[in-house]
């Protein structure tokens, strides 16, 4: 029996495409739904998969650039929007993973974009690096260098046996035995392939083989990738079975 599914609704970086769209996986585990970053374009891409936006019971946000941060806003907005038709529901909670500041960061945006102050919606921040269990789910929240303006957060989480991680955006210059540590032997590690050269901020394809390899991943999913580094990475990854490059739309059960 699978234990996790993921759904890649959006495999790219910063500048959408015809192909692809910025940050968005997501993944169903045991009875939850949890959303690894939600980049802009991720709400109208979830509804176009006829995914129920009011199914999602987890938020993660690795970090608060407009790729992975901006549809935070979207998807509580549209929620609370869709319960006004339906009252007799009430509001669903929504528990949303961040790096430190998420909530002051939240305040902040509605203050621009959701101005009404008696239109509350549930919303539980969990904030910083961590572990958390909810329900039978273990979360480890650990963190990851990406720009030196605010934290960044990788996830981890294991459940019945499995693990998945993953790891937002991360800089090249992090240490990569860190990196090892944290994904040695899991079974799915989705990691991002920003630069087809080194880095401060991103980190490359063969970086990413270097990982996987040294930590025995049993597979790998290179995310965030840019259309024009497509067949450097094809060619470079060719001779890894266990090393798939993420598309939108894909799907992988583990």
């Amino acid at each position: 029996m699978k234990k996790f599914k993921i759904t890649i609704i959006g495999s790219g970086a910063m500048v959408p495409t015809k192909t692809r769209r910025p940050s968005c996986y997501l993944l169903e585990v045991g009875n939850k739904r949890i959303l690894f970053d939600a980049g802009h374009n991720s709400t109208g891409r979830l509804a176009e998969m006829g995914i129920d936006l009011q199914s999602i019971d987890i938020l993660f946000i690795s970090h608060f650039h407009t790729d992975h941060f901006s549809d935070a806003m979207p998807l509580v907005h549209s929620r609370w929007v869709d319960d006004i038709y339906h009252p007799e529901r009430g509001h669903k909670e929504l528990t949303i993973i961040g790096p430190e500041s998420l909530e002051e960061r939240w305040k902040k945006l509605r203050e621009v974009f959701w101005v009404e102050p008696q239109e509350p919606y549930p919303l539980k921040f969990v904030e910083g690096v961590k572990k958390i269990k909810i329900d039978d789910i273990e979360i480890e929240l650990f963190e990851i260098k990406h720009v030196q303006w605010y934290q960044s957060l990788g996830i981890k989480i294991k459940f019945e046996g499995k693990s998945v991680v993953y790891t937002g955006d991360v800089g090249g210059e992090n240490n990569l035995q860190y990196l090892k540590d944290m994904a040695k032997d899991i079974d799915l590690l989705m990691i991002e392939a920003g630069c087809a050269d080194p880095s401060p901020t991103h980190l490359t394809i063969d970086q990413v083989i270097e990982i996987s390899n040294d930590a025995n991943v049993g597979k790998t999913v290179a995310t965030h990738i840019r259309d024009e580094n497509l067949q450097i990475f094809k060619e470079k990854t060719r001779k890894y079975d266990r090393i798939t490059l993420a598309e939108d739309l894909m799907k992988i059960e583990i």
